[in-house]
C-alpha cells in the first residue's frame, strides 16, 4: 500500500449551488447572536486518497526524495524544479525514530500514528514556511509523505512535510512556483472563499475573485495537540467575541451584510495538530472579489 500523497484536512468541500434569489434587498442592522453559528468538523474529515506510485526495478531511484524547498508532483517523491508544474512542495524533511521507525518492522506505522506523531510537525513548518500562522483561513494546506511499504523493507524511514493548494475538493492542484512567503507577501492571493456558508456546511473553496458567500478572515488559536480538546461550548466561547473581532477588521464597521462565523477541528484532528478556530465573513449574497478593507497587507492573524 502506498503511503504517499497523504493528508488530512481541517477543510474540505462539500458541492453546494448558490442561491441569488432575494439579494437584491439590503439587509439592516449588525449581525444578531442567533446569526452568529459555530459548527463542528464532521467527525470523520474527508483524507485525500493515495496517488499511485511508478514502480521502478531501480531500488537506489525509489530512495531520491525531494528535500526543503524543492518539490514533487504526484505519486513520485523524486524531486522536480517548483518551477515547473508540481502538487507539493516540500517543507521539512525527517525520519522516523525510536519505535515508530524500528528497523525489526517490515511495514510502516499505521496512518493514524504517523499522522499524531508527526503532522504536528508539518503544521508548524507550513506556518513558517508560508509566513503565516493563519493558513487555515488560505487555500494552501499541511500535507505529509512518506516512505511507502517497498522502500520500509529496505530500511528506508523518511517523511516529508510539505504544502499544497488545495482545490474545491481538497485535492492537490498541479502549479507552478514556490510558495515559500507566500501568504506573507500577499494573503489576498491565497485567501479562502467559499460558495457554501460555513455556519451551515464545510466551506467550498474558490478564489475569492469568484462568486462566493464567506471569506475566511483570521484564525483563534485554542490550545495545543497535547491538550484536552476544548468542548463545544468552550470553542464557542473562544470564538464568539474574537471571530467577530477579526470580521470587522476584514470588511469595517459600516457593511450591514455581513455576520461572523467559524469552524473548529473535532478530536481526531486535534491530536494532528489541528488547533485552530477558523473565522469566516458571511454575506448575505453572493460577491465576488475580496470585501477586505483594511491592511493593504491583506494578512490576516
Amino acid at each position: 500500500m502506498s503511503s504517499t500523497g497523504r493528508i488530512a484536512l481541517a477543510v474540505s468541500a462539500l458541492a453546494a449551488a448558490l442561491t441569488l434569489a432575494g439579494c437584491a434587498d439590503a439587509t439592516t442592522g449588525l449581525a444578531e447572536p442567533d446569526r452568529v453559528r459555530a459548527t463542528e468538523m464532521p467527525a470523520d474529515p474527508p483524507v485525500l486518497d493515495d496517488v499511485p506510485r511508478t514502480p521502478s526495478s531501480n531500488q537506489a531511484a525509489r530512495t531520491v526524495v525531494a528535500g526543503e524547498g524543492e518539490c514533487l508532483d504526484g505519486g513520485s517523491p523524486g524531486p522536480v524544479e517548483c518551477s515547473e508544474p508540481h502538487t507539493v512542495e516540500i517543507t521539512k524533511e525527517g525520519t522516523f525514530g525510536g519505535d515508530l521507525g524500528s528497523t525489526l518492522t517490515d511495514t510502516p506505522p499505521d496512518r493514524a500514528t504517523v499522522f499524531r506523531t508527526v503532522f504536528p510537525q508539518c503544521r508548524q513548518a507550513a506556518a513558517e514556511y508560508l509566513g503565516s500562522g493563519a493558513y487555515d483561513a488560505s487555500r494552501l494546506g499541511a500535507w505529509l509523505v512518506w516512505a511507502d511499504a517497498d522502500d520500509w523493507k529496505t530500511g528506508n524511514r523518511w517523511y516529508r512535510c510539505g504544502v499544497a493548494e488545495l482545490d474545491g475538493d481538497g485535492q492537490a492542484q498541479t502549479r507552478s512556483g514556490s510558495v515559500r512567503n507566500a501568504l506573507a507577501d500577499d494573503f489576498d492571493a491565497y485567501r479562502l472563499c467559499s460558495t457554501t456558508r460555513p455556519s451551515d456546511a464545510l466551506p467550498t473553496p474558490v478564489p475569492c475573485d469568484e462568486p462566493h458567500v464567506a471569506e475566511a478572515v483570521g484564525v483563534v488559536g485554542a490550545g495545543s495537540p497535547d491538550d484536552r480538546p476544548p468542548s463545544a461550548r468552550e470553542f464557542d466561547d473562544k470564538a464568539r467575541a474574537s471571530c467577530g473581532a477579526k470580521v470587522t477588521e476584514h470588511v469595517g464597521d459600516k457593511r450591514r451584510d455581513v455576520a461572523p462565523s467559524w469552524r473548529w477541528p473535532d478530536e481526531a484532528n486535534w491530536r494532528n495538530g489541528f488547533t485552530n478556530i477558523t473565522c469566516y465573513a458571511e454575506f448575505r449574497c453572493p460577491t465576488s472579489g475580496s470585501a477586505r478593507d483594511g491592511d493593504p497587507s491583506g494578512s490576516p492573524n
